[in-house]
């Protein structure tokens, strides 16, 4: 899942095997390089590397490289690198109803103290409803945009405040372009992959997105 890429990523090639430094990590300012204990060397995320060129510039080993310029010895490393995301992806669970229940009861509180009546959905990384609190808003277009702006968040792993008709655009086959929100009120769930989006509607934009992000505290 995730956007569909008209750019080159990076790629951590053959040179980390065994070496495994982990300067790359600390700047880059994504977080989109990671690893795992069974794992001789880090890769990076194609899906949220923004080509900033921080973890090639402090590569102790100079094993990073474009995806369209590693060397032909390592492309090898490009199939690898995708790999270790998809089995991660495919083996972090589905969020619970309990689970979504939780995020919408702290948004919720965190709405009533700010005087709001707000609509707030939950979906799962596959876009599928999980839970909602509609009650007491007679708009259906509330609604329907919060339930939207959690799809978008959760189908585009990214808070609906960040996107933009560019990243829309690019957006995989798999996303229903026509549910994506470009308004603040949407914000993915889920360390280090994204597992639900929540969306909030109904109040104004920046209250929409403080009372989504409320369901992110402990």
């Amino acid at each position: 899942m995730g956007m569909q890429r008209d750019f080159s990523s990076y790629v951590i090639t053959d040179p980390c095997q065994g070496v495994k430094d982990a300067t790359c990590t600390e700047v880059c300012p994504v977080d989109c390089i990671e690893s795992s204990d069974d794992e001789s060397q880090f890769f990076i995320n194609p899906e949220l590397c923004i080509v900033c060129e921080q973890c090639v510039l402090v590569c102790p080993v100079d094993a990073i490289f474009l995806e369209h310029e590693v060397p032909e010895q390592w492309r090898g490393s490009i199939e690898r690198n995708a790999a270790f995301f998809k089995e991660a992806v495919e083996a972090q669970p589905l969020i619970s109803e309990e689970e979504a229940r939780a995020l919408i009861g702290r948004a919720a509180a965190r709405a009533s103290e700010l005087g709001v009546d707000v609509a707030i959905a939950v979906v799962d990384r596959e876009g599928n409803d999980v839970a909602a609190d509609l009650a007491g808003l007679p708009p259906l277009d509330a609604a329907l945009a919060a339930q939207n702006k959690a799809y978008s968040a959760a189908l585009m792993e990214r808070s609906t405040s960040d996107l933009n008709q560019r990243m829309a655009s690019g957006a995989r086959d798999v996303v229903d372009r026509s549910r994506l929100v470009l308004e603040a009120g949407g914000i993915p769930f889920g360390r280090p992959y994204v597992v639900a989006g929540l969306g909030v509607s109904g109040a104004t934009p920046e209250q929409n997105h403080e009372c989504a992000r409320a369901a992110l505290a402990p």
